[in-house]
């Protein structure tokens, strides 16, 4: 990972959400989505916390392991249709990490593309409606 500089001082920034910022190929919406997850049998349900067109981060007191796939199926608001995906593990929190969180980043590595274009178009409208306020 690349050494980040902060313009105001001149050192190096030790911010783990500047750095997020940097990694990300899209923009992240922060949003509440109740979201179900099948890996190996079992099924689970979380809150995901934000959204891109390439992953998710999910709030679970129980983190899967970086690397593990999940289906993870979720509907947006005010659409009908439910999003089917296969997310890739990319990072784990637990609590001695930050403040108590818990969850688990992940990268969308296998999606239809309906899926793609409802979450494409769902970021596009909810980013241009919050620029009209």
């Amino acid at each position: 990972m690349a050494d980040f500089q902060d313009p105001r001082k001149g050192d190096e920034m030790q911010d783990l959400e500047a750095a997020d910022i940097m990694r990300r190929d899209s923009i992240r919406m922060q949003l509440r989505l109740w979201t179900e997850g099948l890996v190996d049998g079992r099924l689970d349900f979380h809150n995901c916390s934000n959204l891109s067109t390439g992953g998710m981060f999910i709030e679970t007191a129980d983190p899967y392991d970086v690397g593990k796939a999940v289906q993870i199926e979720f509907n947006l608001p005010g659409i009908y249709d439910s999003i089917k995906v296969t997310g890739k593990v990319v990072s784990r929190i637990d609590e001695a990490h930050v403040g108590g969180t818990r969850g688990n980043g992940f990268k969308f590595v296998d999606m239809g593309d309906a899926d793609q274009q409802l979450i494409e178009k769902f970021i596009e409208t909810s980013i241009e409606e919050e620029s009209i306020f």
